[in-house]
């Protein structure tokens, strides 16, 4: 590739002989060395989607009525397939799907090193927050996603569940010896009988994807 430009070179002065081989080459090796990565990104992404698809018996590739693809559907949730950085694609695109599948919307992050954990945690944020209903897994890596909602029994004797970022969190301490307790999900907490904090976002059906039971 280099040898196309070598006769050029010999017209130009020897300064700027040196700072256009310069940047040739600069060009020759970022192009020689991102095509294979971005290649093997793909495929890593297809695999984890193969395999993670048949151990769940889902479809592959389900097409909807609106032509979009789905990654993977199962019998309950319609799945996003995506790498950590882009979270946030792979949960606007779940929901969407829900509403074409009517099935509840699901993301599977792809981790591939310990510095992806923290698109994990601010994913499942999101959605604890804003109560979307999505069901999250994990490939590459195993983490276990904390259980960190507060389960509160306040004076009244009512019960509420606070959820990291909301206004009384921090100043809430969980007293087991007056039955409060921690839960993993909004879910868990509400079918266990507790009510969202009086400032949490109402849940949107919409948002939900237009399905209603979330089992």
């Amino acid at each position: 590739m280099l040898d196309i430009f070598v006769p050029l070179l010999t017209f130009f002065p020897s300064q700027f002989n040196l700072f256009l081989m310069k940047l040739f080459i600069t060009i020759f090796i970022l192009i020689f060395l991102t095509q294979p990565v971005y290649a093997k990104e793909l495929k890593h992404k297809a695999t984890y989607q193969k395999e993670w698809c048949a151990k769940h018996n889902g479809e592959i590739d389900y097409k909807t009525q609106e032509s979009s693809t789905v990654d993977c559907l199962t019998n309950n949730y319609s799945i996003e397939f995506d790498f950590a950085e882009k979270w946030v694609q792979a949960m606007k695109k779940s929901r969407h799907q829900s509403l074409s599948t009517g099935k509840a919307p699901g993301v599977v992050l792809i981790l591939q090193n310990s510095a992806d954990e923290k698109h994990l945690f601010k994913l499942r944020e999101v959605v604890e927050k804003r109560r979307l209903g999505i069901k999250i897994w994990t490939v590459g890596r195993d983490v276990e996603l904390p259980c960190d909602i507060k389960g509160d029994v306040d004076n009244d004797g009512d019960k509420i569940y606070h959820i990291i970022g909301q206004q009384m969190y921090d100043a809430t301490v969980v007293n087991p010896k007056q039955g409060e307790t921690w839960f993993c999900s909004y879910e868990e907490a509400e079918t266990a009988g507790w009510k969202p904090f009086l400032k949490a976002k109402p849940i949107n059906i919409q948002e939900l994807g237009g399905w209603v039971n979330r089992y």
